[in-house]
């Protein structure tokens, strides 16, 4: 009986390993985060299931408040443009004269659906600021005619967010780069962004335009790699954000949004924040 009771001891014990190597689960986990954080951050995460929308994990200590999120406003740039052209504005509307993967080599001219594709493929994956502006603007421009303004961006931008039945005073976007410390998001509002962009018939276009974590682009040096992982990341002096979708122990897809700002000082990566931000999801830290 006391084998029994030992061996079914030590089994528990190594189902738990996953979640006691980076920490724990819940406030063990932020903890351990934290302590890779500037001291005065204010910061948040939050990670919901895809499927239900459900909340995985919620920690920090600015959870419901609006964080300037750097590069990662490109999220909302893509999806933004990704749904016009769903509602029937044509690719070549958001293209550039001379843009990116005009001619393929042996293959000639690309469509303007690939052009676009590859267009945000390359803004996403190394954080294109003067792409995100233009395609800002012409999103604008779009909806309200006349000459293109940061002003209509904005509201172009509102409208959409709106029409995904997200809470429209909770955003503030005023620019397609994410360089405007004027830009305000809570990571709980990227995160259903997220979730609300895999309903949608584009979603895997969407997805496919974000680097792959710890292997490319902007996010090759998070310090840990997981080709499951698409993400969004962010950096200006006092602000850093990693935001994406990833895959949870037993193959249960997530999405997630980790934002640090430091209001009156700089923030640096040199500890992987974002790197554990992936491994905590991926080894099911969360309960």
């Amino acid at each position: 009986m006391l084998a029994r009771n030992v061996t079914a001891i030590v089994a528990a014990l190594l189902c738990l390993l996953p979640t006691l190597a980076v920490g724990g689960g819940g406030a063990g986990s932020g903890g351990r985060l934290a302590d890779l954080l500037p001291k005065h951050a204010r910061w948040s995460l939050v990670v919901l299931d895809l499927q239900s929308g459900g909340e995985i994990a919620a920690m920090g200590n600015a959870q419901e408040e609006p964080l300037v999120p750097g590069s990662v406003a490109k999220l909302f740039v893509t999806g933004a443009v990704l749904d016009r052209v769903a509602s029937g504005e044509g690719p070549a509307a958001f293209l550039p004269t001379a843009g990116i993967g005009r001619r393929s080599k042996g293959r000639g001219r690309l469509p303007a659906s690939e052009r676009l594709q590859r267009l945000l493929r390359d803004m996403n994956v190394h954080s294109r600021n003067r792409t995100a502006e233009r395609l800002f603007l012409r999103l604008g421009e779009l909806r309200f005619g006349g000459e293109a303004s940061r002003e209509k961006g904005e509201k172009a931008m509102a409208e959409f967010l709106a029409g995904l039945g997200l809470p429209a005073g909770d955003a503030s976007l005023i620019d397609g780069s994410g360089l405007s410390r004027d830009n305000r998001v809570p990571a709980r509002f990227v995160a259903r962004y997220l979730v609300e962009i895999a309903r949608k018939p584009w979603s895997e276009t969407f997805r496919a335009t974000l680097p792959r974590a710890g292997m490319e682009g902007t996010v090759k040096d998070i310090g840990y790699a997981d080709a499951r992982f698409r993400v969004k990341s962010g950096r200006l002096d006092n602000a850093l954000a990693l935001a994406g979708y990833g895959v949870a122990p037993r193959g249960r897809e997530a999405v997630f949004a980790f934002i640090v700002n430091v209001p009156a000082g700089k923030v640096t990566d040199r500890r992987h924040s974002k790197g554990m931000v992936v491994r905590m999801i991926s080894r099911g830290a969360f309960r």
